[in-house]
């Protein structure tokens, strides 16, 4: 794809979001560990989101697949998620932020799923490939992670998660009014279709639950590295902000390459190839204190997350009736952020606190190879779907 020809009104959409979810994602728990929470309450509110989202994404992507404009209904989103996130700022303690914390799920998590689902819509019937649109998000989420691991290099500013994170929700809205304006299909088609149909689907259903515990473990790298990062020698908020920098542009080969990837391999043999590299990254994690490593380590993201959620996202939008795309994105969102991480926050919050934040991460890299084990040979003994 050409300079020329790359669609840069999709990415601005993926620019807004990913910066936001660059800080809330990276930083939010230095924000709660500043206001005193252990790892087990940390923990618990971020499982407390993924739980909320579990049940909030399902009745948005119904409501944007019978909308009249999905982007409406993105709009509306990004508007609550600023709202809801300022709130935190209001409270100090465990319960309040807890709360806080799910009214801001109720909005927040459901804004990718959306965005993916009118981009994916729109790109395929151009024939356009995902991938490079997807790697805008991607940088952007590298720059701004840098961007904010120096700004916070100085005890106090943790406050600053809050407000940034809110700031860079509200750029979501006018981002939106760059993505074509999206109809959803039941609405357009004046036809009304259930969820059951997805979940009878046995090759969705078996790629789920491949990811599912896979997508544990990145909910307790996501919420408990960043604490247990900066008490290894020689760390600080700059070369935290490095290590998602460098997991990010570990992305970028994949991203160049995963339509003619998806296109060969298909989603099943793509992600056990991203269970191998989970496995190896969690390792590493558990094995050494050594910042360089540590730091050369996030290279493995780019093998890793960013495979499964892009070739789960491709699988949906070629596979899942019209009607259901928008609500196919949100029940792979249910399952990755939702359920998935909700387990690997809270009980990791409770393993580390029992075992130490380092030694869960052999565990971690334990869960993802049982989980090759148990369904790599499926994918790789007949022929791809």
């Amino acid at each position: 794809m050409s300079f020329r020809d790359y669609p840069w009104r999709y990415a601005l959409f993926f620019m807004a979001y990913y910066a936001a979810n660059s800080v809330f994602q990276g930083y939010m728990s230095l924000y709660y560990a500043a206001r005193g929470l252990d790892a087990a309450r940390i923990g618990a509110i971020f499982s407390a989101i993924a739980l909320v989202s579990a049940a909030a994404q399902p009745c948005w992507g119904l409501c944007a697949d019978r909308a009249r404009s999905r982007n409406r209904v993105l709009r509306l989103l990004a508007a609550g998620s600023c709202a809801t996130a300022l709130s935190f700022l209001l409270a100090d303690r465990f319960l309040p932020l807890l709360l806080l914390g799910c009214l801001f799920s109720c909005f927040y998590t459901s804004i990718q799923p959306m965005g993916d689902s009118i981009a994916l819509t729109a790109l395929n019937e151009q024939n356009q490939p995902f991938g490079p649109v997807r790697l805008a998000g991607g940088v952007t989420f590298a720059l701004a992670s840098l961007a904010f691991g120096a700004l916070i290099d100085v005890p106090g500013r943790e406050a600053l998660a809050v407000w940034c994170t809110a700031a860079l929700c509200l750029t979501v809205i006018p981002a939106s009014y760059a993505l074509p304006d999206t109809p959803g299909y039941q609405s357009r088609e004046n036809r009304r279709m259930s969820i059951a149909a997805l979940l009878k689907d046995r090759e969705l259903m078996r790629l789920m639950l491949f990811m599912l515990p896979m997508q544990m473990t990145m909910g307790y790298f996501y919420t408990f590295f960043s604490p247990m990062f900066l008490t290894f020698d020689g760390a600080n908020g700059t070369l935290l902000g490095w290590c998602y920098f460098i997991a990010t542009i570990g992305e970028i080969p994949y991203l160049l390459l995963s339509d003619r990837l998806y296109d060969r391999f298909g989603a099943g043999r793509l992600m056990c190839a991203a269970g191998a590299a989970l496995a190896l990254r969690w390792l590493l994690l558990a094995l050494t204190r050594n910042v360089a490593v540590i730091m050369a380590s996030q290279l493995l993201h780019g093998w890793g997350f960013i495979v499964m959620t892009v070739a789960m996202a491709k699988h949906i939008s070629r596979t899942v009736p019209a009607g259901l795309q928008a609500t196919g994105q949100m029940l792979l969102a249910v399952v990755s952020y939702g359920f998935a991480r909700a387990i690997g926050n809270l009980g990791g919050g409770l393993l580390a606190g029992a075992l130490g934040q380092q030694n869960v991460f052999y565990l971690t890299s334990g869960i993802c190879l049982l989980s090759l084990v148990l369904f790599a040979p499926s994918f790789f003994r007949r022929r791809r779907a």
